[in-house]
């Protein structure tokens, strides 16, 4: 099988969901014919989510189920599971989102497209004044502004779970990633601008803020932010030290 491109999906307890999410993914890549594999990654779910994955893997070409064993409790493993899927990848792109379908599948025919004009990544933008709302929307708002003035200056949104790459791109800039908490997409982010890979960005008015079965509710936003503002100083020093050279 020829694969133009790899989807990788991380997953953690999405029984409830996952089922529809490869129903709709299944669809779309057969309407617009991509050759395509999936790749779920999975983080020791203690639900049924592995199982409900195996009852539709048969409507793809290719689906792998990769388990980056238990998740440590209490822990965010996203990065461990997108960088792992990333590295198993054999398609022409390598595309991470995410299970609850918050960026629309039409979204990967213009990530393609952005790759195919000449971008090593392509990722989605949301308008987070817009997306987020009461606490949420002051902590990303803040946020965003620190990220732009020390790391990633142009770059409206790092966080949204919708990254498409070049096979080379990948194999350049995973291997150097160190982080696999909430910060990861600002480190592969900064790891593709030092390295001199351009990025397209797609603004995704339409991105849906899916509640149901997150994993920032409650208190979440405020750790997480936290967390985040550890990670983004632990990437700019990194990069003051020169740590992210190919």
């Amino acid at each position: 099988m020829n694969i133009k491109l790899s989807i990788i999906i991380p997953t953690y307890n999405e029984a409830p969901r996952i089922g529809a999410t490869l129903d709709s993914l299944a669809s779309y890549l057969d309407k617009q014919k991509i050759p395509a594999e999936v790749l779920i990654l999975d983080a020791g779910s203690p639900d049924n989510t592995v199982e409900e994955v195996k009852k539709h893997s048969h409507k793809f070409k290719s689906l792998r189920i990769i388990s980056t064993g238990p998740k440590p409790k209490g822990k965010f493993v996203k990065g461990l599971q997108v960088k792992k899927g990333m590295l198993e990848a054999q398609g022409q792109y390598a595309l991470f989102m995410d299970a609850d379908l918050a960026t629309p599948l039409k979204y990967i025919g213009e990530a393609i497209r952005e790759l195919e004009s000449g971008k090593q990544l392509a990722i989605c933008v949301r308008n987070l004044q817009k997306s987020h709302k009461g606490l949420r929307k002051l902590i990303s708002g803040a946020g965003n502004t620190l990220v732009q003035t020390l790391l990633l200056p142009g770059i409206a949104d790092t966080q949204c779970g919708f990254k498409a790459f070049t096979n080379q791109a990948v194999q350049a800039i995973f291997p150097l990633q160190t982080i696999d908490s909430w910060g990861f997409d600002m480190e592969i982010l900064a790891i593709a601008r030092k390295n001199g890979y351009s990025i397209g960005l797609i603004d995704v008015p339409d991105w849906k803020d899916v509640k149901e079965g997150s994993k920032i509710s409650g208190s979440s936003p405020i750790k997480a932010s936290l967390q985040t503002f550890g990670d983004l100083l632990k990437i700019r020093w990194q990069l003051l030290r020169g740590k992210y050279k190919e």
